[in-house]
């Protein structure tokens, strides 16, 4: 067999370029990318400055980590520059060797990157329209003394890096007819709930973390837990080395409004429920089953969390954004026997909220009907202040009366009901029934019960279960024992 010829094929710097701005990061996952290096890097804190100035604009990412030699930063600075197949520091959120430079290009066409150990300073830049002019590969690597007139060189302490994006064409959109500058805040604001979710063990000091604060503009990033308060915890599960966590968080009704408004986030409870993805307890992906399972109101309190070691990126298909993961085939039974483990749990949260109206001894005012596997909501022409009024009224009087009380049911605004309920259910509020009516409908119903042939013991026990008296419990022991007299 004949030798195989090999030549040589170098991609074209300016068309490759391009290729890795459209990687797909937004601002938010662009940012906690840097922060992953700086985490890596032993830092404590990390400043984010930000200034808008239209094309002169820029964010820089400073930290106090341990900084980069020359040799490191040169390694830093180049292209795919980590064997993602290489076993990683267990600390270690890096993945390709690729998210300083694909996450800045993303969002700028100039980054810098400027990195100090003691006294030594070294500074390199990519600068994108370089490379599309000169049709290189070419990095500037800057002197001490071009160091200098970096914006917030002056922010580094005595070990530490610098990351400074400029034009930042990707992220000032002056094509539309908002105000560029709103818009760029926006993001910001977005990115700033972003980096509380994604590093929220860190920023509270988790046992077995370094704490690490992050700062915007001198503003503090405050972290969001999305399983603070949980309601019902599930005990642990590991499965080799991943480990499980399943909560149920709590009803409306059982926390205070502050705290149900705080788990909802910025997402709502219907895209939060899910599995929440963490690799050496950084927040990767979140509000998904995977497709193991839809995503429903009567899921939406179920959350489990996954803890992941760094270990498991290739079989778990870790993408260079650390925003996307899929679970291995062995692992996908596993987690389908958790999700119906706690999403039957979270059913049951809604199944006992309106257990009321279907059972057996309770008289509601409406009540649920079934056919042909649909259900329907009805007026409960049983429950004896309605039954009572119609049996009042002439034949073609009653027929009228149901007629408008089919008209109501049929004109219940259920999609409305059901959206509200999912986005805002601390705003959905009926009128109460005043206690003077209360108490008038109460003296109907007595009346009606007692000329029914029924003895006193028995009105008592049935008033406790007709609507409206049986969501006012001291109200009925009251009027119950004025009764008894």
């Amino acid at each position: 067999m004949s030798q195989t010829n090999y030549e040589l094929t170098l991609p074209n710097p300016k068309n490759l370029i391009h290729a890795l701005r459209d990687i797909g990061y937004s601002l938010e996952t662009a940012l906690a990318d840097i922060v992953d290096n700086s985490i890596t890097a032993q830092a404590s804190e990390v400043h984010i400055y930000i200034s808008f100035q239209m094309q002169d604009s820029y964010i820089a990412i400073v930290d106090n980590g341990i900084g980069m030699n020359k040799e490191d930063l040169r390694n830093a600075m180049s292209l795919g520059s980590f064997d993602p197949l290489l076993e990683r520091e267990h600390k270690d959120l890096g993945r390709f060797g690729l998210g300083l430079k694909t996450a800045s290009f993303s969002q700028s066409s100039k980054l810098t990157v400027v990195s100090k150990q003691e006294k030594e300073i070294n500074a390199r830049c990519w600068d994108l329209e370089h490379v599309s002019n000169a049709k290189k590969w070419e990095v500037a690597v800057y002197s001490s003394e071009q160091a200098k007139q970096i914006p917030k060189i002056n922010t580094l302490e005595k070990t530490g890096t610098l990351v400074l994006w400029e034009k930042l064409d990707r992220l000032i959109d002056t094509g539309g007819k908002r105000n560029p500058e709103d818009i760029f805040w926006e993001k910001i604001d977005a990115a700033r709930e972003h980096l509380g979710l994604v590093f929220h063990r860190y920023l509270s000091g988790e046992a077995g973390l370094k704490k690490l604060s992050i700062f915007v503009n001198g503003d503090p990033i405050i972290p969001f837990d999305p399983f603070e308060g949980a309601g019902k915890h599930f005990p642990e599960e590991t499965i080799g080395k991943i480990k499980i966590q399943a909560y149920l968080l709590p009803h409306q009704s059982k926390t205070t409004a502050e705290q149900y408004k705080k788990l909802e986030g910025r997402n709502g409870y219907m895209k939060s429920q899910g599995f929440y993805v963490y690799r050496n307890s950084r927040l990767m992906i979140h509000g998904t089953w995977f497709r193991l399972a839809k995503q429903t109101e009567a899921t939406k309190l179920a959350r489990v969390k996954i803890d992941l070691p760094n270990s498991e990126d290739f079989l778990w298909s870790i993408d260079v954004k650390k925003s996307r993961a899929t679970p291995p085939e062995a692992i996908r039974t596993e987690l389908k026997r958790t999700i119906d483990k706690i999403t039957s749990s979270s059913t049951m949260v809604y199944k006992n909220r309106g257990a009321r109206i279907s059972k057996k001894n309770y008289v509601p005012i409406w009540t649920e009907q079934h056919q042909h596997n649909e259900k329907s909501y009805r007026i409960n022409y049983e429950n004896p202040l309605i039954s009572s009024l119609l049996t009042s009224l002439d034949t073609e009087t009653e027929s009228k009366v149901k007629e408008i009380l089919s008209l109501v049911e049929s004109a219940l605004p259920l999609d409305s009901i059901f959206a509200d309920l999912a986005t805002e259910p601390e705003n959905v509020k009926q009128d109460g029934v005043t206690e003077e009516k209360l108490k008038d409908y109460a003296e109907q119903y007595w009346e009606i019960m007692v000329n029914m042939g029924n003895d006193a013991a028995i009105v008592a026990e049935k008033f406790r279960q007709t609507e409206p008296f049986s969501k006012f419990t001291d109200f009925c022991e009251s009027f119950i024992k004025t009764k008894a007299v």
